[in-house]
């Protein structure tokens, strides 16, 4: 019978290590070539076609077990695909014709006389389609997540971190470079300040406040004889992601990074807390006052370097204003005037560009053209209509209801649930974002916030009977970051 248990259990493995290292090669690629919003980088020509592989790789291993424990984030991003898909289908001229909005469509096909053709629902047609496959990336992301066995779950959250990391170091090479044109990944991007690996300064500070409540919960569960040295170092990097925020120019990260190092407290006092602990406290204060001299240092370090190079400390003051921040809130207004008119089913996805021409205000036209409307709710709820404002406050509401039931349970001590209060601080902080800006459009960061869905939805998964994939952390591991790795095994 011990036979017959060891040749089966190397298939069992092999299951588990399967998503785990499409995982692993999804992010890698995702963070290198996905920091861009914009449906025409030369990078998506790579890296879509490999979110496709690896999401089909996701769907031929997700078991029905798998679905039950995370059908929550797993049928939201069903319905996202859903909604947009139905955006897509060809409709008959006599229901095409009734949607509301579509008159200036319908009278161009008439004075063209062009009989009226099937349409999808949605004016811009090939934008919606990008949209489809936009969502490809955090799709097969979240597809392969909820299949992490649970103890793995840190190595996915060390290495967004280190992505984290290698973006705040290309945006000191770019600051100390003088901002050189070899130094920016992208063709259209914001020069003349730091974008990291992303196209966009805001993006860049929004992928670093979203690793600051990571690296509260790394911090947090160091454990052994390099505990202090792991909790300095962490830190160091919280110290230098805000000054790069800083330098960004990025008013929505500074005041997000404030938010996400006060929702960052709850993550660490949800550490567990052990006798061992409470007899370290005085090492444990000593070790706080390295930390905050080490956090100390590098924002001096920081602000030398990134001071003198960055013009986004003139954005923070308000003397480097751009057309963004001076017509944000007339757009938001004009779209509120004539949203009404797309309802109750909306513009269609991926219309926001076309649609907006037709209503721009006359004080606003010039050489350039809005992208985005710098609000993802208000685009959305545009693009989508009434389905998509409900899909959207569903959201909202489950992420209050899971929230807080991550919070009663805090005093466990657990993992999970530690990691699922991380997942929903970094989901707070892209929410917020996504008010004054668009974010979730850049697959790295929408990639992040899948991650955060299926790290909110962890702790309620069954730990009994559970489908390969979710068994607990085995024996013999070590429960923390910088511990020796040494343990105890079990009968």
């Amino acid at each position: 019978m011990k036979h017959h248990a060891g040749l089966a259990a190397p298939p069992v493995r092999l299951r588990q290590a399967v998503p785990l290292l499409a995982l692993g090669v999804l992010l890698i690629a995702v963070f290198a070539a996905g920091g861009g919003a914009r449906d025409d980088i030369v990078s998506l020509i790579v890296l879509r076609p490999l979110a496709a592989v690896c999401l089909g790789i996701g769907l031929a291993t997700l078991s029905r077990e798998h679905w039950l424990a995370f059908r929550l984030p797993l049928g939201f991003m069903a319905a996202i695909l859903a909604l947009i898909g139905l955006h897509l289908v060809p409709l008959p001229p006599f229901v095409w014709t009734a949607l509301p909005g579509r008159e200036l469509a319908i009278a161009a096909a008439e004075a063209a006389g062009i009989e009226q053709p099937w349409r999808p629902l949605t004016l811009v047609p090939y934008r919606g389609w990008n949209a489809f496959y936009a969502m490809i990336v955090p799709a097969a992301v979240m597809v392969l997540a909820v299949q992490v066995p649970r103890e793995d779950h840190r190595r996915i959250v060390l290495l967004v971190l280190g992505a984290a990391v290698l973006s705040a170091l290309w945006a000191i090479i770019q600051s100390v470079s003088g901002y050189a044109p070899w130094s920016y990944w992208h063709a259209v991007t914001n020069r003349g300040t730091v974008t990291g690996l992303f196209s966009n300064r805001n993006h860049l500070a929004a992928m670093l406040v979203a690793s600051l409540p990571l690296l509260a919960l790394v911090a947090s569960r160091a454990r052994g004889g390099r505990a202090g040295a792991v909790q300095v170092a962490c830190g160091g990097l919280a110290a230098l992601f805000v000054m790069i925020t800083l330098a960004t120019g990025s008013r929505a990260g500074t005041g997000l990074a404030v938010l996400a190092m006060v929702a960052a407290i709850p993550v660490w006092r949800a550490r567990p807390q052990r006798p061992a602990d409470r007899r370290r406290s005085a090492a444990a204060t000593k070790w706080v006052g390295y930390a905050i001299g080490a956090f100390a240092a590098a924002m001096l370090a920081a602000f030398a370097v990134l001071l003198a190079r960055s013009t986004g400390f003139e954005r923070l003051a308000g003397t480097g204003s751009g057309p963004v921040e001076e017509y944000r809130f007339l757009v938001w207004e004009t779209i509120l005037r004539f949203l009404p008119q797309y309802l109750p089913l909306g513009s269609g996805i991926g219309s926001f560009v076309e649609v907006f021409k037709i209503h721009e205000p006359g004080a606003m036209l010039g050489t350039n053209y809005w992208n985005h409307a710098h609000n993802d709710w208000l685009e959305w709820a545009l693009e989508g209509g009434l389905p998509a404002i409900a899909l959207m406050l569903a959201g909202v509401a489950a992420y209050a209801l899971r929230t807080a039931s991550l919070l009663r349970q805090a005093r466990t001590g657990r993992y999970e649930v530690q990691l699922g209060l991380a997942g929903a601080v970094v989901l707070l902080g892209l929410g917020l974002w996504s008010g004054v800006d668009y974010p979730l459009r850049t697959p790295a960061l929408a990639s992040i916030a899948a991650l955060s869905a299926v790290w909110m939805a962890l702790a309620a998964a069954p730990r009994g009977g559970e489908a390969p994939g979710f068994g607990d952390k085995p024996a013999g591991r070590s429960g923390g970051w910088g511990s020796t790795g040494r343990g105890t095994r079990s009968a």
